[in-house]
C-alpha cells in the first residue's frame, strides 16, 4: 500500500511540474504618449486631465498622434500590441502587460472588430463602437506597468482590441489539441 502511495505522490509532483511549466506567451502594449501635450488642456491636448503617466518618456505629441486619426492612417502605429499574432498550445497562457504610458484595454471582439469607447476617435476613424467595448467587465482598464494574463482559450481563432485605441489589434490562433508537434518553430 505504501508503495502506491509513494507512486502517486510521485505522480502528482510531475503534473505539477508539468502544469506549472506551461509556457506563456507574451504581448506588449505600446504607446508613445507625450505627457507634457497629452496632459495638456485644449488646443495643445485633448483637455481631459491626466491621462498620459506623467514620468513617462513617449515622445510622441498629442498633435503628431492627432494627425494620423484618419481612416485612412487609422490611428498612430506607437500605440500598438507587440506581438499582433500569436500562436498557441491550447494549454498554454498569454501575459499581457502594458509598458506605455496610457491606459489600454485587451478585449476579446468579433474578427470584424470595430470601435472603441472613446466616440471622439471612432468618429475619426469611421467606426462603429462594438458592444464589448462599452461594458468596463469586458473590456476592463489595464493601467500602465499593469499585467492580465489570458488563459483557457477555446480552440480557434480569438480577436483582441484596445477599447480605448480601437487601432490596436491582436489575433491568437488555438492550435488543436492533438497538434502537440508544432512549437511556434522550435521543437
Amino acid at each position: 500500500m505504501r508503495s502506491i502511495g509513494i507512486a502517486l505522490t510521485v505522480l502528482v509532483v510531475f503534473w505539477t511540474i508539468g502544469v506549472s511549466e506551461a509556457k506563456t506567451e507574451k504581448i506588449k502594449i505600446l504607446d508613445k504618449c507625450d505627457p507634457t501635450t497629452f496632459n495638456s488642456p485644449m488646443p495643445v491636448g485633448p483637455g481631459l486631465g491626466v491621462i498620459c503617466k506623467e514620468d513617462f518618456d513617449g515622445g510622441v505629441t498629442f498633435e503628431e498622434f492627432s494627425e494620423l486619426l484618419t481612416p485612412s492612417a487609422f490611428g498612430h502605429p506607437a500605440w500598438r500590441f507587440n506581438a499582433p499574432y500569436l500562436e498557441i498550445e491550447p494549454d498554454e497562457k498569454v501575459r499581457v502587460t502594458n509598458r506605455g504610458g496610457e491606459d489600454h484595454t485587451f478585449t476579446e471582439v468579433p474578427e470584424t472588430f470595430g470601435g472603441g469607447r472613446i466616440e471622439v476617435l471612432n468618429t475619426a476613424l469611421g467606426l462603429k463602437p462594438l458592444d464589448e467595448c462599452q461594458d468596463a467587465t469586458k473590456a476592463p482598464v489595464i493601467h500602465p506597468g499593469d499585467s492580465v494574463q489570458i488563459k483557457n482559450l477555446s480552440e480557434g481563432t480569438h480577436y483582441y482590441m484596445c477599447c480605448i485605441h480601437p487601432w490596436m489589434h491582436a489575433i491568437i490562433e488555438v492550435e488543436a489539441g492533438d497538434k502537440g508537434h508544432k512549437h511556434h518553430g522550435h521543437d
